[in-house]
């Protein structure tokens, strides 16, 4: 019967088109993940190359031939060409780079174009490659010295002041970010709407000279300034060097070569906001800060770094995995399961309903503590939900050898495709059931006020926080994890259109800054929402009521995505407006019709 409805409200007029348009950016393609630098060096390159797009190229130098194995970034316009950064100069950078000057001329039946080359700063690591390009022909070459890119850029004053590179209808912004380095620039392409930060921003440790703290900071809200300017919509943060891993709060030693499991290169613009947020924590002082993503290392004059000098231990959280890519509604239903179940970990699951079911298909998240356990939310449409989780508790039990567990049920919000499957649950015995009503949480939780004041649930060495954040709903909350550093923020934050009507506004800035403030104050793992309606495409999501997404969005966001929240919210002034960002976007939800349609038990 869901199968039919789902059909039938596409047909009826019900799948709303995108929110976000793409920001009119052209697009590209990131790759899952780069070589670094084994496990055979004999097999591996010494450059990679990924085309982002035709025009736009990534390259890498192998770990193999220098355990900092930059990215250098070639950029392509209609009369030249500019390449950022030469690299460690131990391999030829030049034969590499003329000879995709070459390929790209010809693929686009084009002229052949002239080289400009620029840095991202001034460290042997990007610049060793100089000499290679030094009184080469028909090339530009842009010293790594604030003059000379002042001079070349058009920049009136350093470095408070932009310039441009104009390659031909093609327009390179140049920011002055010193800091790092006296000469650090970031590179800002209103094609891709890609930003190059160099190793000013980077998955991995961002070194600062304690006596450039002040530059460093002020860098970093100029920066912050230009992506939060409306004109200039981010599709990601590339910057030189991945060091962190996949797990959140741990970086690679300095000097590893191998990174299996590293991080992917791109950052977002949530992350120039968290740089800033990071250096006003700092307050001037050589604190180092330790992100999900990066870390703030502060040189200390006359004490060496050690030569394997790790920024982040993970923080003592508990590790887990995120699936590369979940099922959602198709291309064919027969082989699409009711429920898709991950283990996060082996105490830590996320479920999901399928969008052959439900065109919402939610996501459910199920934790085991020594006593019980806790699910949040109980599904969207005409499918079992309570023998599936019960099914779960029982394997759980048997895998673990434990004693069975009691369940506790609890809500993100009340919206019909969170709470469907509450009458499943409602009937069995040994269950505490939580109504989505904020009595009920603050009663079940111990909120002395709500919504200003937290709460918890116990499971028996594992403590999850209850955060009140009305204003998608007014029962809206959201639930930490202690042990991972999972945050699950429900229908108020995901990869996805977050809908608030005009009357709800204050509640919700309230509570954006209210998690704002708990995120300063909590080691953050990943952001989990309930939904992914976002596309791999900056600034572009799936219409409503799409079942089938195969391109969409992964289901974490990170701990700037909240920052990034509330900046919005607070952008807004009390004028509810829609902002349009790359991973989400807050929308005005209309007032309901007189006379409403057929009710989905859906409302996200």
């Amino acid at each position: 019967m869901m199968r039919t409805l789902v059909v039938c409200l596409a047909a009826a007029g019900f799948v709303v088109a995108s929110e976000p348009d793409g920001a009119g950016l052209q697009p590209g393609v990131m790759p899952a993940a780069f070589k670094t630098g084994g496990p055979n060096c004999v097999t591996l390159p010494d450059w990679e190359v990924h085309e982002y797009n035709e025009d736009f190229y990534i390259l890498r130098e192998s770990g193999c031939i220098d355990a900092e194995k930059p990215f250098l970034y070639l950029i392509f316009g209609q009369q030249k060409a500019l390449l950022e950064d030469t690299g460690v100069g131990k391999v030829q950078v030049v034969p590499i780079v003329m000879d995709l000057l070459a390929k790209w001329a010809k693929k686009k039946n084009h002229a052949p174009v002239s080289l400009v080359v620029i840095h991202s700063h001034g460290h042997g690591d990007h610049t060793a490659g100089d000499p290679q390009f030094q009184g080469l022909p028909n090339v530009q070459f842009i010293a790594a010295k604030p003059e000379e890119i002042q001079k070349a850029a058009g920049i009136p004053a350093w470095p408070a002041d932009l310039g441009k590179i104009d390659l031909g209808g093609r327009i390179i912004d140049v920011i002055p970010i010193p800091g790092h380095n006296d000469a650090s620039i970031a590179l800002y392409d209103r094609l891709t709407g890609n930003l190059m930060t160099g190793d000013s921003l980077y998955p991995g440790r961002l070194y600062v000279p304690q006596a450039e703290i002040p530059t460093y900071a002020a860098s970093a809200k100029r920066l912050a300034d230009f992506v939060r300017d409306p004109s200039h919509p981010i599709a990601h943060v590339l910057g030189t060097h991945i060091e962190q891993t996949q797990t959140a709060n741990l970086d690679y030693k300095r000097g590893t070569t191998y990174q299996p499991q590293e991080h992917v290169l791109e950052l977002t613009r949530a992350h120039v906001l968290e740089l800033e947020a990071a250096f006003k924590k700092m307050d001037g002082k050589p604190e180092k800060i330790v992100y999900p993503e990066f870390s703030v290392v502060p040189r200390i004059p006359n004490a060496p770094s050690p030569p394997d000098i790790q920024a982040g231990d993970g923080l003592g959280l508990e590790a887990g995995v995120l699936p590369g890519a979940w099922k959602t509604g198709g291309p064919n239903c027969l082989t699409v399961p009711d429920w898709q179940v991950h283990e996060y970990n082996q105490d830590f699951y996320i479920l999901r309903e399928s969008g052959c079911i439900h065109f919402e298909k939610p996501f459910l998240y199920l934790i085991f503590g020594q006593d019980k356990a806790l699910l949040e939310d109980t599904g969207a449409g005409d499918v079992q939900t309570a023998p599936f989780v019960v099914d779960l508790l029982a394997k759980w039990a048997k895998k673990k050898n434990h004693a069975p567990v009691s369940l506790i049920v609890i809500h993100s919000h009340a919206h019909g495709d969170h709470t469907a499957g509450d009458k499943q649950f409602q009937a069995l015995s040994g269950v505490q059931f939580i109504a989505a009503k904020p009595d009920d949480i603050s009663k079940a939780t111990g909120i002395a006020t709500w919504p200003t004041s937290l709460g918890q649930v116990d499971l028996g060495g594992r403590i999850i926080d209850i955060i009140p954040i009305p204003g998608h709903n007014d029962a809206s909350i959201t639930l930490y994890d202690r042990r991972t550093g999972n945050l699950m923020t429900g229908d108020s934050l995901y990869p996805g259109r977050l809908s608030v009507s005009e009357a709800d506004l204050p509640a919700f800035t309230a509570s954006a800054q209210r998690l704002a403030d708990f995120v300063e104050t909590h080691p953050i793992a990943h952001v989990l929402g309930t939904h992914i309606e976002q596309t791999k495409t900056p600034y572009l999501d799936y219409p409503r009521a799409t079942t089938y997404q195969p391109n969409e969005h992964s289901l974490d966001l990170t701990r700037a995505s909240v920052l990034e929240l509330n900046a919005a919210f607070i952008s807004m002034g009390g004028k509810l407006q829609k902002i349009a960002l790359p991973d989400f976007t807050v929308v005005p939800r209309n007032p309901p019709p007189a006379t409403p349609p057929a009710s989905t038990g859906a409302s996200n």
